[in-house]
């Protein structure tokens, strides 16, 4: 077939069909979910509550189950690995580092509900002995009328720090007490109570119970209203762990050690006993003349002449004041434990006032 010229090639063209549409560009893609969602907010800020560590970067509390009603063992774990972190450098007395937990603790106690005491922060400072240090100290209300009788808890939060290059954790000495007094303190507060509660971190027991000399020698609250003062020390290992004592011992691995101070100690035993057969937890008992004797102390001995106490503790050798002090050494059932007597102990303390 013979060529057609151009033109007429294309008029017959256009004759033939129809004009094809002019395309138009395809529309963008919609835009994705993760493109349109704005970040995430940045946390706040966290603002101290302690003056003193407002120089400091702040420790973040650890991730807690608020709601559970009675002492969590995730909170305590949780409590104790943060508090015993090789980062902490030991929570040596007077360092950067206890003033940071401090704040933390601080932190932690007032969210709970508790408040300062009247005309402080609730980090108190103290020197003693060429030591600067801090206690922590916190006040919850009871419901009836104030200048009732008052129950103190306290556990000491500060450890041995480092030595020759090597940090000394303090996880059961004394990372599982303060664990333990947190979830008291808690747990106490959520379920609301009759009687008005103190709830003190001591610093610088370590170094010769200077936060509790501190305490007695400066009380937030009159020392003749003090009921009782529960102190938690070590109680994060079995019974006497380390020690052949423990064999025998009846049932050591589910019990817990106590010593009652001198005065008024038998109604103060036989509170504990009553609280201890509402947990069913057993109890074996150490003279506190036997401990001071042997040239040992806690926080509760500089309270012994002014009100009467129970100290609570695990009497463990194993891994004591050494670096192998670590949180996976820890025993979350018996700081599960403390923390349960504790909390039976302050109902105690409510039952005998109201009879």
């Amino acid at each position: 077939m013979p060529r057609l010229p151009l033109a007429l090639a294309l008029v017959l063209a256009s004759c033939a069909a129809p004009a094809a549409p002019i395309a138009t560009p395809p529309a963008p893609p919609a835009p994705s979910a993760a493109a349109t969602t704005p970040p995430p907010a940045a946390p706040p800020p966290v603002v101290p509550a302690c003056s003193l560590a407002a120089d400091l970067p702040p420790l973040h509390a650890p991730r807690l189950d608020l709601r559970a009603p009675a002492p969590s063992r995730e909170n305590l774990r949780a409590w104790v690995d943060l508090l015993a972190d090789p980062a902490l450098h030991g929570r040596a007395a007077g360092s950067p580092e206890t003033r940071r937990v401090a704040d933390l603790l601080a932190r932690a106690l007032l969210s709970f509900g508790f408040s300062p005491p009247e005309g402080h922060d609730p980090c108190v400072p103290f020197e003693r002995d060429g030591v600067r240090d801090q206690n922590v100290i916190v006040h919850l209300r009871g419901k009836k009328s104030p200048g009732g009788p008052v129950v103190l808890v306290g556990a000491h939060y500060d450890a041995q720090g480092e030595r020759g290059g090597e940090v000394y954790p303090g996880a059961d000495d004394n990372a599982s007490g303060v664990a333990a007094l947190l979830e008291i303190a808690r747990v106490h507060a959520s379920r609301g109570s009759e009687l008005d509660l103190v709830v003190v971190a001591f610093g610088a027991e370590e170094r010769g119970v200077l936060g509790a000399e501190a305490f007695v020698a400066a009380p937030t609250v009159p020392l003749a209203r003090l009921a009782l003062m529960v102190n938690l020390d070590m109680v994060g290992r079995p019974l006497l762990d380390g020690s052949p004592l423990r064999l025998v011992v009846p049932g050591a691995d589910e019990a817990l050690g106590f010593i009652v101070g001198a005065r008024d100690g038998a109604r103060t035993r036989a509170l504990l006993d009553r609280a201890a057969a509402r947990e069913d937890t057993s109890l074996y008992g150490i003279p506190e003349a036997a401990l001071t004797r042997l040239g040992y102390a806690s926080d509760s001995v500089p309270f012994g002449p002014h009100a009467p106490t129970i100290f609570l503790s695990d009497g463990a050798l194993a891994d004591y004041h050494k670096p192998t002090d670590t949180p996976d050494r820890v025993d979350l059932d018996q700081i599960s434990r403390a923390a349960r007597l504790t909390l039976s102990i302050l109902d105690e303390v409510r039952n005998e006032r109201r009879e």
